[in-house]
């Protein structure tokens, strides 16, 4: 059952609200709140918008010296993160798309030992 707002909107506003926030004329927070709909959601469209279009541009041939204009910080770092998924998702491994590294704690030292004499 889909819900009203995954129905809310068709293609051409998702496409047109996820390049607002990849060319950075807008932020995600703003956007989702001007749209009503929640960050998670609007991630999916990312998510999905990322998919579509490595399936869509997928080489046929690798060109060598062909790199495309820059990109955003933001979308280089989607861009990253789907490419990252789509190699583990072919080893056959589980992903969890992340937005931040999860830091770990350093293991407690042992406490020192008194010198034996």
């Amino acid at each position: 059952m889909k819900t009203m707002e995954q129905d809310r909107y068709g293609a051409v506003e998702k496409c047109r609200a996820v390049l607002a926030v990849w060319t950075e004329r807008n932020q995600a927070s703003v956007l989702c709140r001007e749209m009503g709909v929640s960050a998670s959601l609007f991630s999916q469209w990312q998510d999905r918008a990322l998919s579509g279009m490595l399936e869509a541009l997928e080489p046929r041939g690798t060109r060598v010296g062909s790199e495309g204009p820059a990109l955003s910080v933001l979308v280089k770092r989607l861009l990253d993160r789907k490419v990252r998924a789509r190699e583990l998702e072919t080893l056959g491994r589980s992903v969890s798309l992340r937005t931040r590294p999860v830091r770990s704690k350093a293991p407690p030292s042992p406490p020192p030992t008194a010198a034996v004499s």
